[in-house]
């Protein structure tokens, strides 16, 4: 059985709404969206702080894992990304941030013809909705995007920390200067998320030219005669192609595109052939170049639950708090991890910050440690009984590369993941430096009498090889993987600047994978400005 559309797009996330949408507002152009996941109607989804919840959730992710690595004290990571309608946005911190301008300018750079800042600046606006915006801000985009719906009273003495350390406070951290203090923007509309679902596709849903084909794995490209032709699925058991007339357009994230594009035939030929699968085009870029933040997760004791909300998610009074989210639209139901953020250069000479900490007024309780580990790992999700703060600290720019490869030719066996966090002397100095920036800034005058003490790791944790323990022992992903089917100008990229595959035509890729190097923040907002911009250059032909 076989359908025929313009365009098949294979994944229902960010960029996959996007495009879904964009592609549709012609009437003369048909538009299919695969996704392996269904509906977006978990109720956890639309509280901002059921993120907590759903991050493992055996329906809504895909329950993927990292390979053990040196890097990670051979742990194996949860690696969650989102497989229902909006798939990471539907169940990531909300977190909208916009990247360094040079980050932009950076691939600009790299061959990357028509990516620099300028031209990118239009597509940020054209997607977002931020009332307080100033001349660089959108007002009228599909996406909405809110400042915090509590504002909890820590952070007015965080801000006043940050400006002890030097460095200054920013009223809008999407505005002209990045560097500093700033609160946290969300894809929120009053108390409830907005996934690039509720904000693209659920709008697009009564266009008769745009088709959801939900629950629905992809298997692989077809393609004949050098040019794709369609995409071959499984639903309920039975499968079938769906066919593209124009293009077949991977918006399967910075996991599943290139794991489509393998099973495909499409990557480095010898892995492919010791898999069984017959190589179509030997394309060693393919999987490779993955980068990722590595987040390591600070504790602070504060003197007062006055500061904290550990106790305000805790027994009798979390119902408390799910009333005044539904009433209100307020309280701590309408956090993020993330409620605050502050950006530092701990290096000279750099033109963009090189260091992001961000957190909030609460702690969790910790796990046990390893077997051989020094460090406890945390229960996220799990309050501390007593008051307590969190940061994650950062590194920006990572240099560490890491890869996706097949474990097997099954297109239901997820890939091997391989991060390769920390693999470099200057990824590993950059982390130091991050801690000890966290350190001094809850040290600073304007929070003494609140911060009481440091949870973890603790002070005996002072040198450079017990803090890089902890970090091996208890670090992870933020969530913010991508460049594993770069584009660029050199022909070992995958993609040339229209995001085409190179030597196979009909065929592209529009999401985190096409990044050639990873943004200094979160990544949503980068992948929703790729994929408005990506709409206008498939239109174009």
């Amino acid at each position: 059985m076989t359908e025929a559309y313009d365009y098949v797009i294979v994944g229902g996330g960010s960029a996959g709404c996007a495009l879904a949408a964009r592609l549709s507002e012609d009437p003369g152009t048909t538009v299919a969206l695969i996704e392996a996941g269904g509906r977006d109607r978990h109720p956890y989804i639309h509280i901002p702080a059921g993120y907590a919840r759903i991050l493992g959730h055996h329906r809504l992710t895909w329950g993927y894992r990292t390979e053990p690595d040196p890097g990670t004290a051979d742990r194996a990571l949860d690696y969650p990304r989102g497989r229902v309608w909006g798939g990471s946005s539907s169940i990531n911190g909300l977190g909208h941030v916009r990247g360094h301008p040079s980050d932009y300018d950076l691939w600009a750079q790299k061959g990357c013809t028509g990516w620099g800042w300028d031209e990118l600046l239009p597509y940020f606006r054209k997607h977002e909705s931020f009332a307080s915006g100033g001349a660089e801000r959108g007002t009228a985009g599909p996406q909405p995007v809110e400042h915090l719906a509590e504002t909890p009273p820590l952070l007015d003495h965080l801000a006043a920390a940050a400006r002890a350390i030097g460095l200054p406070v920013n009223a809008d951290m999407n505005g002209p200067q990045r560097e500093g203090f700033s609160t946290f923007q969300q894809t929120r509309r009053g108390r409830r998320r907005i996934s690039a679902a509720r904000a693209y596709l659920h709008p697009a849903l009564g266009r008769p030219n745009l088709h959801v084909i939900d629950q629905a794995l992809a298997l692989k490209i077809v393609v004949a005669e050098g040019r794709a032709t369609g995409v071959a699925i499984r639903r309920a058991g039975v499968e079938q192609v769906v066919a593209a007339k124009r293009e077949v357009i991977l918006s399967a994230g910075a996991i599943g595109s290139p794991q489509l594009l393998l099973l495909s035939g499409l990557g480095p030929a010898a892995d492919l052939a010791a898999l069984g699968i017959p190589v179509l085009r030997d394309m060693p870029g393919i999987g490779a170049n993955l980068q990722d933040h590595f987040i390591i997760r600070l504790g602070f004791r504060l003197a007062s639950h006055r500061w904290s909300a550990n106790r305000r998610i805790a027994g009798w009074r979390l119902p408390i708090e799910a009333l005044r989210w539904a009433l209100r639209g307020d309280g701590v139901l309408t956090w993020s991890p993330g409620m605050f953020s502050l950006f530092a250069r701990t290096a000279p000479g750099l033109e963009a910050p090189d260091i992001q900490i961000n957190g909030g007024p609460l702690s969790w309780a910790e796990a046990p440690a390893a077997p051989g580990h020094r460090f406890a790992g945390l229960r996220i999700g799990v309050p501390e009984s007593g008051p307590g703060m969190t940061l994650g600290v950062w590194q920006c720019r990572p240099e560490s590369r890491g890869a996706i490869t097949l474990a097997s030719p099954d297109p239901a066996v997820a890939p091997r993941i391989a991060p390769r966090f920390l693999a470099t002397e200057a990824d590993r100095a950059c982390a130091l430096r991050g801690i000890r920036l966290a350190r001094q800034w809850m040290a600073a005058a304007p929070l003494a009498g609140i911060v009481a003490g440091e949870s973890r790791p603790g002070p005996a944790a002072a040198d450079d090889a017990a803090l890089l323990d902890f970090a091996r022992e208890t670090g992870g992903t933020v969530y913010h993987p991508c460049g594993t089917v770069r584009m660029g100008g050199d022909p070992t990229a995958p993609l040339d600047a229209q995001l085409r595959l190179r030597g196979i035509d009909g065929l592209r890729v529009v999401d985190a994978s096409v990044f050639p190097d990873i943004p200094v923040c979160n990544i949503n907002a980068t992948v929703l400005s790729v994929a408005e911009k990506a709409a206008d250059l498939i239109r174009a032909g």
